[in-house]
Formats: structure tokens, sequence, C-alpha cells
């Protein structure tokens, strides 16, 4: 009888050592829940996955919802071909302002909203929140006759005007306002509502788009049928091809 009472006495021991020992290892130890962990005196685990300060810094893109509902962002400015799942918000060459590009920081970003398309297909405009004014394509120094395409000289900047247009129109309306002297249309832009890219649709005359390419040279921003034609007219002047994008701020 005594020998059974120690040998019980022996497996419970040979059964608590192996616990605690199952316990310390290391395996246990990171399957075992933080106030698993303190409840035994142990430090919190170490995370499975550190913080990335470059994820917190991923520019968010215009997200999808309902038809109608009103979004709010500024507008980016990348180098054209910027992927836009890993666009940083440290990789952007500025922000759209009053008159064109500023740097990031500045107190002249504008935020822009527009209400939310059924598709990415629709023509939107782009309003400075707050104010009467609103993003456009505008034609400097042409009459209104304006037609992009291959070949032509013809260019736009993006300027912001208080006047409106019509998606579709193919008369662009003639502005003299703050920022922007010239022949302008406002309902130009579309927005992907997966990426937040945007792009530009300056109907011409005879009602055609034609394909179009967003350049900035200095802060000036420029849309033309033909980069070599807008070289031309702009002489010695930097060409840099942009992609805009639509970036909401962090909730």
């Amino acid at each position: 009888m005594l020998a059974l009472a120690r040998l019980a006495s022996l497996a419970l021991f040979a059964l608590s050592l192996f616990t605690f020992v199952h316990a310390a290892s290391p395996a246990a130890r990171r399957a075992a829940t933080n106030a698993e962990r303190l409840a035994r005196g142990l430090a919190p685990a170490r995370p499975k996955r550190l913080y990335n300060p470059s994820r917190a810094n991923v520019a968010r893109s215009a997200p999808s919802g309902l038809p109608g509902s009103t979004q709010t962002g500024r507008l980016g400015i990348y180098p054209a071909g910027t992927s836009p799942s890993l666009r940083k918000r440290d990789g952007t060459l500025g922000f759209m302002g009053p008159y064109g590009l500023v740097p990031p920081g500045s107190s002249e970003v504008w935020t822009y909203t527009f209400s939310e398309p059924a598709s990415s297909d629709t023509l939107l405009e782009l309003n400075h929140a707050g104010t009467p004014y609103r993003l456009a394509g505008v034609a400097i120094r042409t009459g209104p006759q304006v037609t992009l395409g291959p070949g032509n000289t013809v260019y736009l900047e993006l300027q912001n005007v208080r006047s409106h247009t019509d998606a579709g129109t193919v008369t662009p309306v003639y502005v003299y306002d703050t920022y922007a002297i010239g022949y302008a249309q406002t309902t130009i832009f579309s927005i992907d509502q997966s990426t937040g890219k945007l792009t530009v649709h300056w109907v011409n005359p005879d009602g055609t788009v034609a394909q179009q390419y967003i350049i900035l040279a200095g802060t000036n921003i420029y849309v033309t049928g033909d980069v070599s034609a807008l070289q031309a007219q702009l002489g010695a002047a930097q060409l840099n091809p942009i992609d805009i994008f639509f970036d909401v701020p962090d909730s």
C-alpha cells in the first residue's frame, strides 16, 4: 500500500514537472494569450507583426460609397505610372492648390468634393469644399473652338473657376476669374472607384474625346493630346508626365 502511494506521488510529480516545462517552452509562451501570460507572471508576447510606419503612410483612394454620397479628399500628384496600391503619401510630388501644384504640408492644399457616381465612367465635377470654386480644364490664349488631339498645339491648364459646364458639352464657357482666364469645361473628370485615379475628358467641338495626357511643368498642371506639341509650345520647360489620385484623409 505504501509502495502504491509512493508511485502515485511520483506520477503526480512527473505530471507537474511536464506541465511546468511545457508552459515555459517558447512554443507554449507564443501560443498563450497575453492575458494568460500575465496571469503566469510572464511578459507579453512579442507581436507577430511589428509596426511599420510605411503602412500608415499608404495613401487611401476614394472609397466606393453609395451613388449620390459625397466624397471629400485631396488631389495627390504622383509620377506617371505610380502603382495605385503601393503609392505612399511621402512619394507624392504635391497636391492641387489654388493655382496648381503645392508641396505636401502646405496650408494651400485644397480639399475637393464630388458626388459619388453610379460607375467610374460617369463624368463628374470636383468642387472646392466650402467655396464656389471647382476644378476645370482651361484653354488659354485660344478661341472658343478648342480641340485636343494628336498634332494639335492647343492645351489646357487645370485651374479653379466659379463657372460650370454640363457633362458632354462641346462649348466651353469663357472665364475671367481669380485663378483662371480662358475657355473652360468643368464636368470633365472621372475617378476610378477602386483606385481613385483621375482622368480628364475634354470634349472637342465635334463631340469627340481624344486621349489626354496630364503633364507637370514647374507648378503648372497641363492637359494635352500631344506631348511633343506641348513641348514645342512651352519651349525649354521640363515636362513631367503625372498621375492624379483622389486621396481621402485617414479616418
